[in-house]
């Protein structure tokens, strides 16, 4: 595996740093315990970090910009829209050009910077064309707000329409050893476009790094309570595999999650990892992957010890699933 990955004309680590746990989804944590963090991850060298308008409902970017606004040379900056709250508060999906860019601007000034280097459309609105939408993110492109575009959890063809309209960058997905298809194939065409695959939740929220064995420690506001694979008889089953790959790692003396991070960038030169963490150990063994030379027989048994056709539950509930592109992007 490549200790870099180019993002648009910048070479970045193939570990990159998710920083949506710090403002929502997983249990609470306090603003200083988030500042600490993000500097923390600075100084260890992560040099990309992936927030989004959503995280927090703009808490998230608003942290960046309070925690590390003054080392913004240090990093290579992604966001995204589209995916936000209407005004009532309720989370919402919205393509319409003129959301998008204002949403933009809304962030732009949130993380007190003047241009954002990747610009994502967070999700795929099946109500306006791909084309509608990106051609929000080209105008801001040219305006100088962005330098990159992205898009996230698209299908196949919506991806080949984007690239066909203009120049995407990354395609930001969910990759792991448990959930794979159709991203694997999407994947593997972005690397055909020679487009910059960032894998999201490489760590299964946690659970490939055999840290949850007890749902009922979790905070009740927990997202993971919500999500078929952490339920009753499926979360049980699904911890004997985690416990098979923890086998293998202590083998290799390194950590279960440092071991699924491989199998996700070892996936093709043009895939990194955006795991997300508050702690500081765990964010230093996360970069760590990137200087760990892997066998590939490693690699592969990995992958047969966890996989989709051996875990229980589908990685969404249903009124997530509804969102997706296609009904084709499912995992089991």
């Amino acid at each position: 595996m490549s200790a870099k990955v180019r993002l648009g004309d910048r070479e970045v680590n193939t570990i990159g740093y998710g920083c949506m746990g710090l403002s929502q989804a997983y249990e609470p944590c306090e603003e200083s315990q988030g500042i600490t963090a993000l500097n923390a991850v600075l100084d260890m060298g992560y040099d990309h970090l992936d927030t989004a308008a959503l995280y927090g409902f703009g808490h998230n970017e608003e942290l960046l910009n309070k925690a590390i606004g003054h080392r913004r040379n240090e990093y290579f900056l992604a966001s995204k829209c589209g995916l936000f709250r209407d005004r009532s508060g309720k989370r919402e999906i919205n393509g319409r050009p003129e959301v998008l860019k204002k949403t933009c601007e809304d962030s732009l000034r949130r993380l007190g910077t003047d241009c954002i280097d990747l610009h994502y459309l967070h999700r795929i609105d099946l109500n306006i064309p791909i084309e509608e939408s990106l051609g929000a993110f080209t105008e801001l492109r040219d305006e100088g707000k962005i330098r990159y575009i992205g898009i996230s959890e698209p299908s196949l063809e919506t991806l080949e329409r984007a690239s066909a309209f203009c120049e995407v960058a990354a395609v930001q997905s969910e990759l792991s050893l448990w959930t794979r298809s159709p991203n694997d194939l999407i994947a593997k065409r972005c690397q055909e476009k020679g487009i910059t695959f960032v894998a999201y939740s490489p760590l299964g929220r946690g659970f490939l790094g055999g840290n949850i064995v007890d749902m009922e420690v979790l905070d009740q506001s927990d997202i993971r309570h919500t999500m078929p694979r952490f339920k009753g008889d499926s979360f049980e089953q699904n911890l004997g595999r985690i416990g098979e790959l923890g086998v293998l790692a202590a083998s290799l003396n390194v950590t279960a999650a440092q071991l699924a991070l491989a199998w996700v960038v070892a996936q093709g030169p043009n895939v990194m990892a955006i795991p997300g963490t508050r702690f500081a150990n765990r964010a230093k063994d996360n970069l760590a992957v990137s200087e760990i030379l892997f066998d590939a027989s490693v690699i592969d048994e990995a992958g047969m010890i966890l996989n989709p056709d051996n875990i229980l539950g589908e990685r969404w509930g249903d009124k997530i699933m509804r969102e997706v592109d296609s009904e084709q992007y499912r995992y089991v």
